[in-house]
């Protein structure tokens, strides 16, 4: 008789159903975040605030408080037969505006201690919001709690979003569909307004009409993400939610814990899915789950194969090449306007590591298709559609620069590396030489350190701006597949001309005086006599120039007609010389023991250490 299989739930994690929704419908979710979100922060509550701030006042009046989750709240009720309300209890307890705003402050925002010990800070739930937000796939977050910590991390993503404190801040509030930064709405108010802050049963048994008519909008328009939230002490809210009868998207609701019966019947009637889950675990699972079918999409060769057919169809045509203009400006204005490029560059040390590699996965993966249609055009273009994207080096390479990690701010010009690159390797290819020395010569970067304008081939380098020992070797391998597949007949071909664009633009680097990047680049020789194989190939372009007949004769090669230089070959021979020595040097730094005396063909120093 044959075994009776068993049973497995084949179903998908909720994260991943979120994480499916989201992309179908970008901005068809919002967020509801209870207090139980900003827990792992070391922030109180609004009751635990209140609590405390009751407390102060029972000592200073020497009264005792019965030690009970209601304990303060009854005894300021039987002491001053009323209700407990923010505005009041700051008023008895610092008597000018700026002793309440001190006063407030010490609840949510870091001092010193709290500061080193990361306290008081967005926690992994709210950096995934902001991920979400940034990415288009949430723009609508209600808080219940007082804190910045979601603006905060909105910021750190270079986020404007809008914020709503108060009740009449809703009218006349930009729709919903255009908030592009993100809205934050601070639906029981903020600390930094008391009067708008609301805790006590009283307060959260009726909202404003403005309120209600914001409410009954969101739950009848979009899906739901609810995190940290009891539903026992919001009447009002809870009604609200009762009230809408639609469906239109789902509804999921984090808690570690089981929910309360108050939460339990709200989530039957919106029909939802609870998530065993904190808010840090289920919004970060999500948004992780979110870049991932995001970068699955994004790094379809089907999907860069179209755009660059499309390209190559209007390059050979006998007209202006519109669509392949249109989708360049596109592309362009796409990652000019991308968050990252004035994301918060202040993040602690011990995260620096996975936050960096985190924002450069993105950045290779957001500028994949622009480097691919550059690379086409760049190749099988001319003078006209050059200009469709030459411009852009520069503006990519114009970023602000802000107190931090060095090495996050200089990945805000990595796009500007990566297009550089993706053209530069493509006319070298074609042979295209006064666009080859129009690249090296003519798009300008700051330099930070010197506060001064200099070539962006000399400052671009992909060690400086993408920030890793081996960011040339990694960058050759992001665009080998690119041209591969769409510009150059193998990858023997690609490699010659990466290398020769690469050696072209560390004797521009060399020449400026900026410090010389690990290039990846074949050498050949032996101790203490190391050459780019690229460096042999540019003496065969340009010819001896040993005597005033041979340099003129030199100065004939398109490259330095073009202004590569300045077109002085004695120039090119000392950055070339200058260049070889420092090149022989970081090889012979190799140990020995890997490194023998006498190698047998060019190699990669690279692969050596």
């Amino acid at each position: 008789m044959p075994r009776r299989r068993a049973v497995v739930d084949q179903s998908m994690e909720p994260h991943v159903n979120l994480a499916f929704g989201l992309r179908a419908v970008p901005g068809g979710y919002a967020v509801l975040l209870g207090a139980g979100a900003s827990v792992s922060s070391g922030m109180l509550s609004a009751w635990g605030v209140q609590c405390d701030l009751i407390s102060k006042i029972a000592t200073v009046e020497g009264a005792e408080i019965p030690d009970t989750d209601t304990g303060p709240y009854d005894w300021y009720v039987s002491r001053f037969d009323r209700e407990p309300a923010y505005d009041t209890l700051l008023d008895d307890l610092a008597k000018t505006r700026s002793e309440r705003q001190a006063l407030l402050r010490s609840y949510f925002e870091p001092n010193e201690t709290e500061r080193e010990q990361g306290l008081k800070r967005p926690t992994d739930a709210h950096r995934a919001l902001a991920r979400l937000v940034a990415s288009g796939h949430i723009r609508v977050i209600i808080t219940l709690n007082f804190d910045h910590l979601v603006e905060s991390a909105l910021r750190n993503e270079g986020l404007n979003p809008a914020v709503i404190r108060h009740p009449t801040d809703l009218i006349g509030m930009l729709p919903l569909h255009a908030q592009r930064q993100g809205v934050v709405v601070h639906l029981h108010g903020d600390y930094l307004d008391p009067t708008s802050m609301r805790n006590t049963p009283e307060e959260l048994a009726e909202y404003e009409p403005e309120v209600n008519r914001f409410l009954d909008q969101v739950f009848d328009e979009y899906g739901l993400i609810i995190a940290g939230w009891s539903a026992i002490y919001d009447p009002a809210l809870g009604t609200a939610l009762k009230r809408c009868p639609t469906r239109r998207f789902a509804t999921y609701w984090a808690d570690p814990y089981p929910l309360s019966a108050a939460a339990s019947e709200l989530l039957k009637h919106r029909q939802g899915t609870y998530v065993a889950a904190n808010a840090d675990r289920f919004l970060s699972r999500t948004a992780d789950a979110v870049t991932a079918l995001a970068e699955s999409n994004r790094n379809n060769p089907n999907n860069i194969a179209v755009a660059v057919a499309t390209a190559k169809r209007e390059l050979r045509g006998q007209g202006p090449a519109i669509n392949l203009h249109d989708a360049l400006r596109r592309e362009t204005a796409r990652i000019a306007d991308h968050p990252l490029r004035t994301a918060t560059s202040d993040i602690p040390q011990p995260e620096l590591q996975a936050e960096h590699g985190r924002r450069l996965t993105e950045w290779e993966a957001e500028t994949e298709t622009l480097a691919a249609l550059t690379a086409v055009t760049a190749y099988w273009g001319n003078d006209t559609t050059d200009r469709y994207w030459f411009a852009d080096i520069e503006r990519l390479a114009t970023t602000t620069w802000d107190t931090g990690q060095a090495s996050l701010n200089h990945l805000r010009r990595a796009p500007a590396t990566l297009l550089l690159h993706s053209a530069g390797v493509a006319a070298v290819a074609a042979e295209r030489w006064p666009l080859v020395a129009r690249l090296l010569t003519g798009p300008r970067a700051q330099d930070i350190l010197r506060r001064e304008d200099q070539s962006a081939a000399a400052l671009l380098g992909p060690e400086t701006v993408l920030g890793l020992r081996t960011s040339s070797a990694q960058l050759y391998q992001y665009l080998k597949p690119i041209f591969t597949s769409h510009v150059v007949a193998n990858e023997s071909a690609f490699t010659e001309a990466w290398e020769r664009f690469e050696y072209l633009r560390l004797l521009v680097q060399q020449d400026a005086q900026q410090s010389v990047e690990t290039p990846y680049l074949r050498v050949a020789g032996w101790r203490g006599d190391y050459r780019p194989l690229a460096s042999n190939w540019l003496d065969r372009e340009l010819g001896p120039r040993d005597n005033p007949h041979s340099q003129l004769m030199a100065t004939q090669h398109p490259l330095l007609l073009s202004g590569f230089l300045g077109g002085d070959p004695d120039r090119i021979t000392t950055a070339q010389q200058t260049l070889a020595t420092h090149i022989t040097q970081w090889v012979d730094r190799i140990d020995a023991t890997t490194l023998p005396v006498n190698r047998s063909g060019p190699f990669y120093p690279n692969d050596l250490n």
